[in-house]
């Protein structure tokens, strides 16, 4: 090869190689949603089809151009040594001609494989994806038989790296949310719109512990023939369904509804010598275990006809319950109907800006409380043993602590605001410095 050729196939291995790391860069940085939108909008015919089929393929075709890259950019210092080897008129050492190649080839790889590519992606990662798509599939389709040696590399390397493997649904979520926080960001979808957005994504891992209302708060009706007994614990309880139970909250053993009780009391007038019997006009209870999904939970509910269901332990323990109503607030957030009372008493997060600390309702859900923690950079760790952020502070004690006590854990410190012999109301969180820090007396151990 003449050092004009070699000089030639290292310029068009380098500009070949610059393209390869555009698309690949570009596909990393782009959504199916947007690359398939960029394709229709060019109004050529076929390109949305090759989008999508290289989209749903992401890592195949990434595969696929990242061996002809690696290729051409051995090339491309191959090609420059051999240029630089002819051309130099006074003989040098092979050394030094390796050494020139290697870092004019090194500094052009990366001006033109990593500089250019980044720029080019990240303004116009979408349209350069659906014009190049030809050249994607292409290449997706030549590197087809190379597919299961790849796809086994791929898998040691996961193994490797302790990675959980990525499932269909779980690739299709994070798109979705990508195009969210997208239109959020452009300001076509508010906070409001995103939260439920990402509530109804989320039903797949959402489970009924933790929308339901703990065994702790439920409203349940003790069994009771006495008809005026009856009558004053509806009214007092402003409900329309209550769990009737025999002895304790274990033996739930049917759900009253307030209309079938009205309908009693509509068709037996007093005096017409019919007993009354509660057993007779309870409808059985709907039981599910904590760890079902949200969506399961609302398939079978709707399958069943049923507006609320008891929650039951590992143990057949009664948990807490969950209601139709439950599901709809995870979606649309807390909905107060004309018969609820207004909720009095401080916010379930209260964050000061000026002291950058927040007050808890420690009642609610460990990764609910971190979201909202996220612009005051605290993060409170999660674990199997608790859910709410009540959970962390009595198992990182190891106890129930009283109002008033303080650790530090993890440069947060924690200040209990009210708490009950039986659990902890509200805290406060504030970040600190390290360094200024007072640790408790505590098990750090008790959360790792």
């Amino acid at each position: 090869m003449t050092g004009t050729v070699a000089l030639w196939v290292a310029l068009l291995s380098l500009g070949l190689s610059g393209l390869l790391s555009t698309l690949i860069h570009a596909m990393s940085r782009t959504t199916r949603a947007s690359a398939e939108q960029a394709a229709m909008r060019s109004g050529k015919p076929g390109r949305a089809a090759r989008v999508a089929a290289i989209m749903s393929d992401e890592d195949h075709h990434l595969s696929a151009m990242a061996l002809p890259r690696a290729i051409l950019n051995l090339t491309v210092v191959v090609s420059l040594l051999i240029w630089i080897t002819q051309a130099r008129e006074a003989p040098a050492s092979e050394f030094v001609d390796r050494l020139i190649a290697v870092v004019v080839g090194g500094f052009l790889v990366w001006l033109i494989g990593v500089v250019v590519p980044l720029s080019v992606a990240e303004h116009a990662a979408d349209r350069t994806v659906a014009m190049w798509s030809w050249l994607i599939r292409m290449l997706g389709v030549l590197m087809s038989p190379g597919r299961p040696v790849l796809g086994f590399v791929m898998e040691v390397v996961r193994r490797l790296a302790g990675a959980e493997p990525s499932t269909g649904a779980e690739a299709l979520e994070a798109e979705i949310m990508s195009v969210v926080e997208e239109g959020e960001r452009e300001g076509q979808i508010d906070e409001g719109a995103r939260d439920m957005i990402e509530a109804v994504v989320e039903f797949h891992s959402t489970t009924v512990e933790q929308i339901m209302t703990p065994r702790t708060e439920m409203t349940a009706l003790g069994y009771t023939d006495d008809l005026e007994v009856l009558k004053r614990f509806v009214r007092e309880a402003a409900h329309s369904r209550l769990p009737v139970y025999e002895e304790n909250l274990d033996h739930i053993i049917g759900v009253l509804y307030l209309k079938d009780l009205l309908r009693w009391m509509v068709v037996h007038a007093p005096g017409d010598g019919e007993t009354f019997s509660l057993r007779k006009i309870l409808r059985p209870a709907s039981f599910v275990p904590e760890t079902k999904t949200v969506r399961e939970l609302l398939t079978e509910l709707l399958a069943n006809k049923v507006h609320i269901a008891i929650v039951a332990d590992e143990y057949g323990g009664t948990s807490g319950l969950v209601t139709f109503e439950d599901i709809v607030e995870e979606i649309f957030g807390e909905i107060q109907d004309e018969y609820e009372p207004e909720e009095e008493g401080p916010a379930p997060v209260a964050i000061d800006a000026e002291s950058r600390a927040a007050e808890i309702d420690a009642r609610m859900d460990i990764d609910d409380a971190n979201d909202e923690l996220e612009p005051l950079a605290i993060e409170l760790p999660s674990h199997d043993d608790y859910d709410t952020v009540g959970g962390f502070v009595v198992v990182t004690l190891g106890r129930i602590p009283e109002a008033g006590e303080t650790f530090t854990h993890e440069r947060v410190r924690v200040s209990v605001l009210d708490a009950e012999p039986t659990r902890v109301k509200r805290v406060r969180v504030e970040r600190v410095d390290p360094q200024r820090a007072e640790e408790t007396p505590l098990s750090e151990q008790a959360v790792k």
